[in-house]
């Protein structure tokens, strides 16, 4: 028998053939080496699961569960109710770990001791093709989040959080695909706003996962993502009626802008309409978002031309000797106050920087 693992690492996987061997990798390549990797095939239709066996084949620490297609909340969960480790630490079968990820999380959360349940780092951007895409601003909140959590998903995205075991069966499993109507999408900011009602977080300021973007990824299904946010929302006004209705309101309008952006991206123009109306009816201060009404504005000419427009092209891979960009322009006036914003939620030690 092995001993027990420090960290389960769980992958759930649907068509992932093209991406997995390299999620899988990383894990591998942690220099936190007492972990088991649980890879969950979705139903796939693909070789995904063959892959996964081969490479099992050299690596005692890996195990595949096949199941039918029940979507990434129900995948995820059972790899949990699996997992052996003290510590879960999701990893979305596209994107990657730096090898030191796990270890410093762990580090972290045994500094900060048993009162904190997730320790979160920042993230870079990966195109289809690995390249490098930069990072933004990234957030430094850590300690009681309740709030903020609910005003932005400062986490990032599913491969970043790594939850303490026990938090997380306290507080309940991953939402599933059924038990959000059909949709997917908000699964992981659902569990972590149940955690940080309930214990603290940590931060590792460092960038140590890599997040792949592509057209086909699910941020980028502005319905379902849509559909998903507003359940999730709506369960946590449930479960927190002591905070102000326009906490949630500015949450939805920020939530519903980045639909705006990645709808566009999509070349889903009705949706990004959608999405734009419905940020400005749940905070009309965006109103004064201009890049909202550029988009908006574009998407109404696509859709009347019945045409679309060419993607954009791929940065090249040599995109890091490009010569440094322009110095950003002074804070608008809708920054300014969203920042305020953020100040009167997390307090103004915590602003992206």
């Amino acid at each position: 028998m092995q001993p027990f693992p420090v960290v389960s690492a769980i992958i759930a996987a649907f068509n992932a053939r093209r991406w997995i061997n390299l999620s899988i990798e990383s894990a591998q390549s942690q220099t936190l080496r007492e972990i088991e990797i649980i890879v969950i095939d979705d139903g796939s239709t693909d070789d995904t699961a063959e892959m996964v066996m081969k490479i099992a084949e050299h690596d005692s620490r890996i195990h595949l569960i096949q199941q039918e297609n029940a979507g990434v909340g129900a995948a995820r969960n059972t790899g949990i109710r699996s997992a052996r480790g003290k510590f879960i630490a999701p990893l979305d079968a596209d994107d990657l770990w730096q090898p030191e990820k796990l270890a410093r999380q762990v580090q972290r959360m045994e500094e900060r001791g048993e009162e904190t349940a997730l320790v979160y780092c920042w993230h870079q951007w990966l195109d289809e093709d690995g390249v490098e895409l930069g990072h933004e601003s990234p957030f430094t909140v850590e300690g009681m989040a309740r709030s903020a959590i609910i005003l932005r998903n400062f986490i990032g995205n599913a491969s970043v959080p790594l939850f303490r075991s026990d938090a997380v069966q306290q507080a309940g499993l991953y939402l599933t695909r059924d038990e959000q109507g059909g949709a997917q999408g908000c699964e992981d900011w659902d569990l972590s706003i149940r955690i940080a009602e309930r214990w603290e977080v940590g931060l590792v300021d460092e960038v140590l996962v890599g997040y792949r973007q592509t057209h086909a990824c699910m941020s980028s299904q502005a319905p379902s993502m849509a559909q998903s946010f507003q359940m999730m929302m709506d369960r946590a006004r449930l479960r927190n009626v002591d905070l102000p209705i326009t906490l949630f309101r500015w949450a939805e309008g920020h939530f519903q802008s980045y639909l705006v952006s990645k709808s566009y991206g999509s070349c889903d123009y009705s949706s990004c309409i959608v999405a734009a109306s419905r940020a400005i009816l749940s905070d009309p201060l965006l109103i004064l978002n201009q890049r909202l009404h550029r988009l908006t504005l574009k998407s109404l000419v696509w859709l009347a031309t019945g045409k679309r427009r060419v993607a954009p092209r791929r940065r090249s891979a040599d995109a890091k000797n490009d010569p440094p960009s322009r110095p950003r322009s002074a804070p608008s006036l809708l920054d300014q106050i969203q920042e305020r914003r953020w100040a009167s939620v997390v307090g103004p030690n915590s602003l992206p920087h």
